[in-house]
């Protein structure tokens, strides 16, 4: 019977870990990873399921994700910290995964009707359309019209 040692076990350890990773990444697209985003990051919203899918679905016609700069690498990229995020807080480069989220969030806020309502936590989030500063004329989400002066 032949001995295992310490380095073939480690060896065999990792590249199970890896291929497992990669086989679990290939089921995760890109875009259920945004679904789940949005959903876990606006838990406090009332946002259904139909609006995210809109959102996804206009996004992905309209090249919403490569017009923004998320080639395939930052998309593969924020699979793989989605994936790692869910055991370690606090991994690698971290930062550069709260700033992809927060891009992805803040697109799909800036595409409802919540800064229209005043950001009432209250009121359920309704998909208007794909937020693009240049096709949706007079629609500036930080305008003073939207809040009340504070005299």
């Amino acid at each position: 019977m032949k001995k295992i040692t310490r380095r073939k076990f480690l060896f065999f350890g990792l590249a199970a870990f890896v291929s497992s990773a990669f086989v679990s990444i290939s089921f995760l697209s890109f875009e259920r990873v945004v679904f789940y985003t949005i959903k876990n990051d606006l838990s406090f919203l009332s946002v259904k399921d139909a609006q995210i899918e809109k959102f996804i679905k206009d996004a992905r016609k309209q090249n919403h994700w490569k017009n923004k700069f998320f080639n395939w690498k930052k998309q593969l990229f924020v699979r793989l910290s989605y994936m790692v995020s869910i055991v370690w807080a606090n991994f690698p480069y971290a930062y550069k995964y709260r700033q992809y989220r927060s891009e992805i969030v803040g697109d799909f806020l800036l595409s409802t009707d919540f800064f229209m309502n005043k950001m009432d936590e209250d009121e359920a989030l309704n998909y208007i359309a794909l937020y693009h500063p240049y096709k949706r004329a007079c629609s500036n989400p930080f305008s003073n019209l939207y809040y009340p002066h504070s005299r």
